[in-house]
């Protein structure tokens, strides 16, 4: 989701797929083996090497941080190099892009962090009325909150809901 889209693919083939071309990266891009255990998620690095220095600029102006990105495996038709199906593999969000310099191109890694590491993330809200107004400005919903706290509530007894 960058703001020129980058639709790669790891053959040396451009492959159409739903009037969508993903260019082939020849071996010079690499995406880190995905390292799957329960309870932990991994970050991700992608690696394109053999960039001309005259891309460099393009890389350095686009900010990447926080943006999607999409892992699909696809199957396509050996014959015919057609795209058959194309299914989502791994989704997540960019973060820390580094260029470095060498002789035959720069090699620009990015590292990506997995969707679901929101999902691990402590939740810092509490239901008190300063986050509730930083959310929902004007809303009174926690405005007694604080004020209820130590108060003791007193229900009647059911004899009372009884009386004729």
């Amino acid at each position: 989701d960058l703001t020129a889209p980058l639709r790669l693919n790891s053959s040396s083939l451009n492959l159409v797929l739903d009037n969508v071309t993903y260019i082939g990266t020849a071996g010079l891009g690499k995406i880190e083996a995905l390292q799957e255990s329960p309870g932990e998620v991994k970050q991700l690095k992608f690696e394109l090497s053999g960039v001309p220095s005259t891309s460099i600029a393009l890389a350095l102006g686009e900010p990447v941080q926080g943006k999607a990105v999409r892992i699909k495996v696809a199957i396509f038709d050996p014959a015919t190099y057609r795209l058959l199906d194309a299914r989502l593999r791994w989704a997540g969000l960019l973060d820390v892009m580094t260029i470095s310099d060498g002789t035959g191109g720069a090699t620009i890694e990015v590292t990506a962090e997995h969707a679901g590491i929101d999902l691990l993330r402590p939740v810092t809200a509490l239901y008190t009325d300063a986050d509730q107004q930083r959310q929902y400005p004007g809303d009174l919903a926690f405005q007694f909150n604080a004020d209820q706290v130590e108060s003791r509530i007193v229900w009647p007894a059911a004899s009372w809901a009884r009386r004729e």
